[in-house]
């Protein structure tokens, strides 16, 4: 099955683990949106962060224990499960079930707004833009982390990544990933303003040589990639 949803649920007792199938890429690619997100709100944070579909809280408790007030919201019971469990000792830290696409938070409560790997798994993806523009504050930041819908990204991701047993397979279908120009004109439709993208890349000796997925930054947005946006700034 592809982009199998329920592998959510399956697997969520191995959120934390480095060395799992399920998760092992997860935070390969985790320190690299953490770098990046650090690097535009600064390191100690301390603004209300909304994290749209925040699966075991891998971004939701490092932003938390850096200073963050953090908000995390899943429609998958077990991850939540997973994520309140490992998060437990950290007061500023929230999870709350729900659809990204209509999370139940207040109108203008975040300062910032996260979304990563998810809208590669929705079929209907503007409706998350949409729901993070409700969600965030006049001139609110949004952080989105996908994969491109490009032959070489199916390669690397499918073909390779879950061929190879990097990520489990079933866990993504080609045909839901988003061009970055894709994103763009959806993001402005929602009221954001879309500042850059940031591509990432696989370093291929490293990963075969430890058999773990290494991860770095790229000019190049063909593979996954970051996009910032601002709510209602810009031209």
């Amino acid at each position: 099955m592809k982009n199998d949803l329920e592998l959510y649920d399956r697997c969520a007792a191995d959120w934390w683990d480095v060395h799992s199938n399920f998760a092992a890429s997860l935070h390969a690619l985790n320190r690299v949106r953490l770098a990046e997100i650090r690097d535009r709100v600064g390191y100690g944070f301390r603004g209300v962060v909304a994290d749209l579909g925040c699966g075991g809280g891998l971004l939701s408790e490092p932003l938390a224990r850096d200073g963050a007030t953090v908000i995390g919201v899943d429609i998958s019971r077990q991850s939540l499960k997973a994520a309140s469990e490992h998060g437990d000792d950290c007061p500023r830290l929230h999870y709350a079930r729900g659809d990204a696409r209509d999370a139940p938070l207040a109108d203008g409560c975040a300062d910032l707004v996260i979304c990563a790997d998810v809208i590669e798994h929705v079929a209907d993806w503007p409706r998350v833009l949409s729901c993070a523009a409700r969600l965030a504050r006049p001139g609110g930041l949004f952080y989105v982390n996908t994969i491109s819908r490009t032959w070489r990204a199916r390669a690397v991701a499918i073909w390779l990544g879950e061929g190879l047993g990097f990520v489990p397979r079933g866990t993504h279908d080609h045909r839901l990933f988003v061009r970055p120009d894709e994103l763009a004109r959806e993001a402005k439709r929602s009221g954001w303003h879309f500042e850059c993208a940031l591509g990432q890349r696989i370093r291929p000796l490293r990963t075969l040589l430890s058999w773990r997925l290494s991860v770095a930054p790229s000019r190049g947005t063909w593979a996954t990639y970051s996009a910032w946006m601002t709510l209602g700034q810009g031209p």
